[in-house]
């Protein structure tokens, strides 16, 4: 029994005096770790950044940065043909064109309501008696619909003589003529035309107007539109050119691409101009020959209008609305509600500054037939 006892001693004695040597030996060897660790970061301050080797980071789940794709994998942009031009580029606001189709589209009775309601409220028409009943309140109806059509077609009169006005003044050696004028003008030769077939319809069926105007609206001349029907005819127009843009822009870079080289289309080549009118807002239907001359005088009328915009420095006066006509005539609805009038502007102005580049065999009209072209082919 003494003997194990003496042996358990002797081995505590070996345990306690190597933990001694275990313990001094750890602050030593402590000591010299963060000695060679701050010699070695002595060592790397010195050295420039990209010879410090990199610490391992902790790996975030985010996306990394998008590379640029090469300029050979770039989309080809529309491209000028003459030096003077490669420094007007494209402005693209244009955005994505989408049906103003609403999920349930109201029938031509609702939106007629929604037309006579709208006027209602703006004071276009003089509103029902508050205890009318249904009998009453449609013959109200009709028949301030009824005055408000003879008092469009009393307004064609009258700008009929203010048109004749402006004429005589001209011809007289007075001011020259504005472009509000010249448009002016140029509504009232159209309302004219419109005179004679609407006098019919107000004269058969007064009630059938506003279903006209939904279904045939260039029927109806530009006094005789309620404020609703204008606006659903501007949007509309709107629309359809931005779909016309979208679902043919391979023909118009086809129609760009073979006359690049010449930068002009002329009028009488086109084979088939139906998506240059549907841009345009110009009828499609009828002989070539009909559609080409449409094409013609309209873009005769455009460079007209151009010109009067230049001596007005660009627009500067034009509201909102008047410069997003501009664009829709000249084929270019790339506008939203986002953008401002200096943007809608600019694009004015870059379509104005691009038709006076007349390259040789080149007329007003093939210019910007080519300009359209460029347009239409502008993804």
């Amino acid at each position: 029994m003494l003997r194990f006892t003496g042996k358990n001693v002797a081995v505590n004695r070996l345990q306690l005096s190597h933990y001694a040597r275990v313990e001094r030996k750890v602050p030593a060897r402590s000591a010299s770790t963060s000695t060679s660790s701050n010699d070695k970061s002595s060592h790397t301050s010195n050295l420039p950044p990209s010879a410090v080797s990199p610490r391992k980071h902790r790996v975030e789940l985010k996306p990394g940065p998008l590379k640029r794709p090469s300029p050979s994998s770039a989309t080809p942009r529309p491209h000028s043909t003459s030096p003077k031009q490669t420094h007007l580029s494209f402005p693209a606001f244009r955005p994505s064109p989408t049906s103003s189709t609403p999920d349930s589209v109201p029938s031509a009775i609702e939106l007629a309501k929604q037309d006579i309601a709208d006027a209602t409220a703006q004071g276009v028409l003089r509103s029902a008696p508050h205890d009318a009943g249904t009998i009453k309140r449609f013959t109200h109806q009709a028949f301030e619909l009824l005055k408000f059509y003879f008092r469009g077609l009393k307004a064609i009169n009258t700008h009929r003589k203010q048109v004749a006005a402006i004429r005589s003044r001209i011809a007289t050696g007075g001011a020259a003529l504005s472009r509000a004028e010249s448009r002016f003008i140029r509504t009232f030769q159209q309302d004219a035309l419109k005179l004679i077939p609407f006098v019919i319809i107000v004269v058969v069926m007064e009630e059938l107007i506003p279903f006209i105007a939904l279904y045939v609206p260039q029927m109806l001349p530009s006094t005789c539109v309620l404020p609703g029907q204008r606006d659903r005819i501007s949007a509309k127009a709107r629309n359809n050119q931005q779909l016309v843009l979208a679902g043919n822009w391979k023909s118009f870079d086809l129609l760009r691409k073979e006359s690049e080289s010449s930068g002009f289309i002329p009028t009488l080549s086109l084979k088939n101009p139906g998506t240059l009118c549907g841009v345009i807002g110009v009828p499609a239907w009828g002989p070539l020959q009909l559609v080409q001359w449409r094409l013609q005088r309209h873009f005769q009328n455009i460079a007209s209008d151009d010109k009067m915009l230049k001596q007005e420095a660009y627009g500067r006066d034009l509201t909102l609305p008047e410069l997003k006509e501009a664009l829709q005539e000249r084929g270019m609805p790339m506008f939203s509600e986002t953008n401002s009038a200096d943007e809608l502007r600019t694009q004015l102005k870059w379509w104005i500054d691009m038709t006076e580049i007349m390259p040789e065999g080149a007329d007003a009209v093939s210019r910007r037939l080519f300009m359209l072209s460029i347009i239409g082919s502008h993804k």
